[in-house]
């Protein structure tokens, strides 16, 4: 915000005082935060490309505002912003935060939010400071800054979302001098964000290509997860089937939700990782043998693919 648009402001706040004393003045009230919907985000999303055609940016900073004030003015604004590489599909996230304020500069170095694993903290990127009004009086500081956060949290904040009662994840930035900025941003901004980024994700050519390619792959269709041994069964570990796909290689190898695969064609798998590449590695037409715990028992199945 320039020294112009400022002393602008000003002059009108002036102006509506005097009209408030007479006659009021009437202002739209903003929407809640936690009434607007991920469908909302999604659709006020802006969209930019950059000039060498090679990364696409979204942003939600249209999506919500909070004025305040007999002059409406935006004194903090928090959006994010997603960047998706166009050659590759791999994409970065930001939360951004425009901070005015009065007195003296508050220099703001660190962001600090709970991620997944407990507490984060990270250093704080500056994008720009500014200082107007201080040949009227006390000057206005804007500090806009924004810090880079992880694809896999948002999508864990976006998972909670539910239409109608969105939950806020707070964050806060630490200055060198004075008060730190406590913002937040709802799961259902997070939610429209990554639906727009998946929208232009998924129509790039490369991830079509990835994802055609990926379907051609070998896939025992099964959900699992890794269960370590106990005292009583030293050697029962490996991966733990929650989920048999229907009509699947899995399920027509005698496959059931609770049995513990411990090794695959002969390598033994302790984490979902390592058999999705055993099975990745298998040959086509091939019978391969998977060892399992059913209960306590040992036994032996055959996959084909």
């Amino acid at each position: 915000m320039g020294e112009n648009e400022l002393k602008f402001r000003l002059a009108a706040l002036a102006a509506c005082t005097i009209l408030e004393l007479s006659f009021g003045c009437a202002h739209a009230k903003d929407p809640a935060l936690r009434s607007l919907t991920m469908e909302h985000f999604r659709d006020t999303a802006t969209v930019k490309e950059d000039a060498q055609n090679a990364a696409t940016t979204i942003s939600t900073e249209n999506g919500f505002a909070e004025h305040r004030g007999p002059m409406r003015m935006v004194w903090n604004d928090e959006f994010l912003v997603g960047v998706i590489d166009k050659k590759t599909g791999q994409k970065s996230f930001r939360v951004y935060a425009w901070i005015i304020y009065s007195g003296k500069w508050r220099s703001y170095e660190t962001a600090s939010y709970q991620a997944t694993d407990g507490p984060r903290s990270v250093p704080a990127i500056i994008i720009g400071k500014e200082t107007a009004m201080c040949a009227v009086g006390d000057c206005t500081y804007t500090e806009r800054v924004a810090f880079a956060v992880d694809e896999d949290l948002l999508r864990r904040l976006a998972a909670g979302y539910a239409p109608g009662d969105p939950t806020l994840w707070a964050y806060k930035f630490t200055s060198k001098t004075g008060p730190e900025f406590a913002g937040s941003i709802s799961s259902a901004e997070i939610a429209g964000l990554l639906a727009k980024v998946d929208e232009f994700t998924n129509a790039l050519p490369e991830v079509k290509a990835s994802a055609a390619s990926a379907s051609l792959k070998l896939d025992l269709g099964i959900a699992g997860m890794p269960v370590e041994a106990t005292v009583d069964q030293p050697n029962r570990a490996g991966v733990l089937i929650v989920g048999v796909e229907r009509g699947s290689v899995a399920q027509k190898s005698g496959l059931i939700i609770g049995d513990i695969v411990y090794e695959f064609d002969g390598h033994p798998v302790k984490a979902l990782s390592e058999l999705q590449a055993a099975v990745a590695a298998s040959a086509a037409n091939s019978a391969v043998a998977i060892k399992l715990f059913r209960g306590t028992n040992t036994m032996t199945v055959t996959a084909h693919f």
